[in-house]
């Protein structure tokens, strides 16, 4: 599952308001750019209460995007909050017919793990909303990659937080931390075991970081993986009283016993040098020259 120039992606808003509609005039240039078409959700526009429109209207966007054969790439304008009350009233059977990429990340987390246990591949990448910043051209052109199927390779500086390092592949999963926690126990729910698991956040309290690695550990979520990758934790509010630890040192705390490697500070989560991984495929990660590489083929 990959593009090819000429290729329909559509833009769809599943969860939080498009406060600023630009993105979207911004996204469909990019994607011009890079040789594609694009149709735009009826409603990405809507405003209901936090959302993008009512639960109904984002699910018809949604469906229509999952159901049409010439969309090849479903890409979410933001993420938010929202994705949840629409899941279990989408019908993915037009879909396995005609597989497609889902591209994004935060509350598309719930998309990815959806994707994941029907068996398909799909991209945890920035999204148009991450458009109004200053990203790369680096960046745009890892995320490009990522859409076309071409091989990924980027590598980022060794932590000295990191623990039990050891060159490993394997299939990554994973995502949003709080969105992870939530899915616990529910149809949403993925299974961890012989994969690569990858957490971030945004605006979480330390204790509530400690809560919800607590909670992924009693439900067995790092029993027999082969590695974590601890993207970025963002926007930490201060807190008094507080912990006198940071979040790197309260997640080694937890895992001390476990032997996979640890690996932090990966350029993943709410950033605007936001790198992308494709979930669902093997990711082969080494050590070179104090730096740790991630490297994916299509």
């Amino acid at each position: 599952m990959k593009l090819k120039k000429g290729d329909t992606v559509a833009l769809v808003a599943p969860a939080g308001i498009i406060k600023d509609t630009g993105i979207i005039d911004q996204a469909e240039h990019l994607l011009a750019e890079w040789g594609l078409k694009t149709v735009v959700g009826r409603h990405v526009s809507k405003r209901k209460e936090v959302f993008a429109g009512t639960d109904t209207e984002r699910l018809q966007d949604l469906q229509e995007a999952l159901d049409s054969p010439e969309v090849k790439l479903i890409w979410a304008l933001r993420g938010g909050y929202g994705t949840n009350r629409i899941i279990d009233r989408l019908d993915f059977a037009k879909f396995k017919q005609n597989p497609k990429l889902i591209a994004g990340y935060s509350d598309i987390t719930i998309l990815h793990n959806k994707l994941h246990n029907l068996g398909y591949p799909s991209i945890h990448s920035i999204m148009p909303v991450n458009l109004n910043e200053k990203i790369s051209e680096k960046i745009l052109e890892l995320t490009r990659k990522a859409f076309f199927g071409e091989p990924l390779h980027f590598s980022f500086d060794f932590s000295m937080e990191n623990t039990n390092f050891q060159s490993v592949e394997a299939v990554v999963i994973g995502g949003n931390l709080a969105i992870l926690y939530s899915l616990l126990g529910t149809n949403l729910d993925v299974d961890t075991t012989g994969k690569i698991l990858l957490i971030e956040d945004i605006g979480e309290k330390l204790y509530q970081i400690d809560r919800m690695i607590i909670s992924m550990k009693k439900a067995g979520k790092f029993e027999g993986i082969k590695a974590l990758l601890v993207g970025q934790f963002t926007d930490i509010p201060q807190e008094n009283p507080g912990f006198d630890r940071d979040y790197r040192q309260l997640i080694k705390e937890h895992l001390a016993e476990y032997d996979f490697p640890v690996i932090f500070d990966v350029p993943v989560g709410h950033i605007t040098e936001n790198y992308p991984l494709i979930l669902g495929k093997n990711l082969l990660i080494k050590n070179k020259e104090n730096t740790i590489e991630l490297i994916q083929n299509s």
